[in-house]
């Protein structure tokens, strides 16, 4: 680089200059998959003989479809070279690539938390799914480091647990030990 672009590139804002984008495409393409989903599972809601109005797949499929176009216009203007401003107050480098592992791990601890619930109950896996999250953000990937997390979460998930299921009727699982120890409120 000469002189010359080293000044142009040092003025332009970093709102302006090119990024890029791989990350606002898988957004925009897993918003879409969603809607498609919401889609395609809407039709097996059962419809009761009784509905002559609006229908239990009303809703699931106004936002599946509402899901799949917003999707595909912004991965339409994602490819046609627009961007989303960068935030000033954010503090971040607009040109770092997208951190792939971060999104593994926080995308397995969502899976694993779906499916840990009925397992494990409701508190252990919020824990277990803020620990992951948490470590994954903070960027130290350590045993030591998700010990906090997890302590916080599980007493976010118990107490969490506790309103719902003893105050208000939700049926969450608890798990044996939570509905043990919580059997006689």
């Amino acid at each position: 680089m000469n002189e010359a672009e080293e000044s142009v590139a040092s003025e332009t804002p970093a709102a302006q200059r090119p990024r890029g984008f791989s990350g606002e495409l898988v957004g925009a393409v897993l918003l879409a998959a969603l809607g498609v989903y919401l889609l395609v599972d809407a039709g097996a809601i059962a419809i009761p003989g009784s509905s002559n109005t609006v229908g239990p797949r009303f809703f699931p499929y106004a936002v599946g479809g509402l899901s799949v176009a917003t999707g595909a216009l912004l991965a339409l203007r994602v490819l046609r070279g627009d961007r989303g401003p960068a935030d000033d107050g954010e503090d971040v480098d607009p040109d770092a690539p997208t951190d792939w592992r971060a999104v593994a791990v926080i995308s397995v601890a969502f899976v694993a938390h779906a499916l840990l619930i009925n397992v494990v109950g409701w508190p252990l896996a919020v824990a277990l799914m803020f620990a992951a999250v948490a470590t994954t953000l903070q960027g130290r990937l350590t045993p030591q480091a998700a010990v906090r997390p997890f302590l916080v979460g599980l007493t976010v998930g118990c107490v969490v647990w506790i309103i719902f299921v003893k105050a208000l009727d939700v049926a969450l699982p608890g798990g044996i030990v939570l509905e043990f120890l919580t059997s006689w409120f």
